[in-house]
């Protein structure tokens, strides 16, 4: 490309560009509907996570909450203070430790699952459900093919 080129960039053509819309969105609607009972958008992911996973190690948190490792150390230790987390022993290894739901972050996460349920459907609605599944589907690739190549990366490196 000559020096003095501009490279061809439409914003609005560039799908990581709604993907961070779309994401945007939803988290400024969370924010409002959190407000109330006192959680922030990093502690619902970490609720959705544990609730889903049961027990993770921070490492395995950081990656499903797609939250720092800095930051995501601040929110668990905000979450077990507040009752909703809990730190154990991993009885393989004793150098890791594994976070769970307490039975407060339980009640915590079905007390907003329907709110976030309700935005989730907000989102998708008046998309066919075979668009839904192809976008799951292909957000899955994506996620796999940058996984993929940064691994790659570091074993070039």
């Amino acid at each position: 490309m000559p020096r003095d080129a501009q490279p061809a960039f439409e914003l609005e053509r560039h799908v990581f560009f709604w993907m961070t819309q779309v994401i945007g969105s939803r988290d400024r609607r969370l924010v409002q509907e959190l407000k109330g009972v006192g959680l922030r958008v990093p502690e619902w992911r970490v609720l959705a996570s544990l609730y889903a996973r049961r027990r993770c190690s921070m490492s395995d948190l950081a990656d499903l909450a797609t939250i720092d490792r800095t930051t995501l150390t601040r929110t668990v230790d905000r979450m077990q203070q507040a009752g909703w987390v809990t730190r154990l022993s991993d009885s393989d290894d004793m150098r890791v430790t594994r976070l769970a739901l307490t039975a407060a972050g339980e009640r915590m996460f079905a007390r907003i699952w329907p709110t976030v349920e309700r935005l989730n459907r907000a989102a998708v609605a008046e998309l066919p459900q075979a668009a839904v599944d192809m976008l799951r589907w292909t957000l899955e690739r994506m996620k796999s093919n940058l996984d993929q190549g940064l691994a790659g990366d570091e074993r070039a490196a």
